[in-house]
């Protein structure tokens, strides 16, 4: 008998699994599409792939004012090899890390007979513990199906060739990255959002800048517009029509989950997720639900955590999920990173005044603090490579740092990281570069 069977391999899956492992249970893991999700086989992995590749040709591309003249030539079909073996080497990782601590896996489509049984493709696994991670998937617009002309933020890794012109429908984070990618390889791109703002979920300034950078790219970017018909053609948008190779649409995601199965073994779940307390035990004490299914966020590194809060919880150990300080991350031109209670107004530094920002010709962007109290609360970036600077920042929400402990820890020079010190310096009126 397993300890635990984990149906899905994606973040939370697999980290789930190791987890388990690591602390001396015996687990099993079972995927049908692939080891690493969604994430690694057709959301984070190629997307991120094909936003480097992009990063590179913009790049290039504005490298004749530094003295290097080149041109740029994308080979699409090169290009989604490379992406492909990006993917298939993360996956073949996770088999190994796997493999490496007995885990077993299972290739197979897994139903739930009772809280201590799943059945794969027929063959009965019986377990002390479950864990539903079976992910999410795209949403289609009613009336719509997609395939063809219309494409999920899934299938348009599958396309052989890029379209000479795009609407992208949904201007939330899916839908802001795949334009900004879109665009510099070289597609004329639409974002089209019901909203008045693009990322209208997070903090008004960032829609709005990522919404200025775009439009100074070329992108037509269209808030507050409703897609009212798409044909063979064209993309009606406000009464407008638009002509477009393809239609990406990036509306929201659904869990995977099976209503009627639920029903039958009595696990509480509604429309959109299945309901789980700050251990990610369900109704059912043995029954856990971790990831995109548990409708908290739609983030890998989300529910690699709540995977190992879940296995903590199987092994015996007393673990909650804390959410106080969930970093996130918007890869466009330039990136966007933001952690933390970002609302009101914070001390902002603009990162045309960072050296380093300036030696990589990168001066788009700004660092925003927010602070209670001489502590930081939040913090916004905007910029280069901001999601890697948004570490240390995640960590100071986290821990309640003062702004002052920032302040007194030096920082290399030149670096980026600089940058959020001097912005923190301007919360207590110490700025040295503005």
């Amino acid at each position: 008998m397993f300890d635990a069977v984990i149906i899905g391999a994606g973040p939370a899956g697999y980290t789930c699994a190791l987890s388990v492992a690591a602390n001396g249970g015996k687990a099993c893991i079972v995927e049908k599409n692939g080891l690493g999700g969604t994430c690694t086989q057709r959301g984070c992995i190629p997307t991120k792939y094909l936003h480097s590749m992009a990063d590179i040709i913009r790049r290039v591309k504005n490298a004749k004012k530094h003295g290097i003249d080149a041109s740029v030539d994308v080979n699409y079909t090169e290009m989604k090899n490379g992406m492909q073996k990006s993917v298939s080497k993360l996956a073949d990782g996770i088999k190994m890390l796997l493999e490496k601590k007995n885990v077993e896996i299972i290739h197979g489509t897994a139903a739930i007979k009772s809280a201590n049984e799943v059945i794969v493709d027929g063959k009965l696994f019986s377990t002390k513990n479950i864990v539903i991670a079976t992910g999410s998937s795209p949403i289609c617009l009613p009336g719509q199906r997609f395939g063809g002309k219309i494409l999920s933020s899934d299938s348009i890794f599958e396309i052989e060739t890029l379209p000479k012109s795009v609407v992208v429908v949904g201007g939330g984070y899916s839908g802001c990255e795949f334009s900004a990618i879109l665009n510099v390889l070289g597609c004329k791109v639409w974002i089209v959002e019901m909203e008045k703002r693009l990322l209208p979920t997070i903090p008004e300034k960032i829609g709005k800048t990522v919404e200025k950078y775009m439009k100074l790219d070329g992108i037509n970017v269209m808030t507050g517009s409703k897609v009212e018909k798409i044909d063979q053609d064209s993309v009606y948008v406000n009464g407008e029509k638009i002509q477009a190779e393809k239609v990406l649409l990036c509306i929201g995601r659904k869990a995977n989950i099976n209503s009627d199965e639920l029903k039958n073994i009595g696990i509480a779940h509604d429309d959109t997720c299945i309901i789980v307390n700050e251990k990610m035990q369900t109704n059912i004490s043995n029954v856990y639900a971790i990831g995109d299914v548990t409708g908290k966020f739609e983030l890998a590194h989300v529910a690699a955590k709540q995977g190992e809060v879940a296995a903590d919880n199987i092994m015996g150990k007393n673990s909650i999920i804390d959410y106080s300080a969930i970093p996130m991350c918007v890869f466009t031109f330039p990136e966007v990173a933001f952690v933390g209670n970002c609302e009101g107004e914070g001390k902002s530094f603009p990162l045309i005044a960072s050296a380093k920002a300036t030696c990589l010709s990168e001066t788009r962007g700004f660092i925003d603090v927010f602070e209670e109290n001489g502590t930081i609360s939040g913090v916004i970036i905007v910029g280069p490579h901001a999601g890697e600077v948004l570490g240390e920042a995640t960590l100071a929400v986290k821990q309640k740092m003062k702004c002052s402990e920032i302040i007194d820890t030096i920082h290399a020079h030149p670096t980026l990281s600089e940058a959020f010190v001097d912005a923190t310096r301007m919360t207590e009126e110490k700025s040295i570069h503005i």
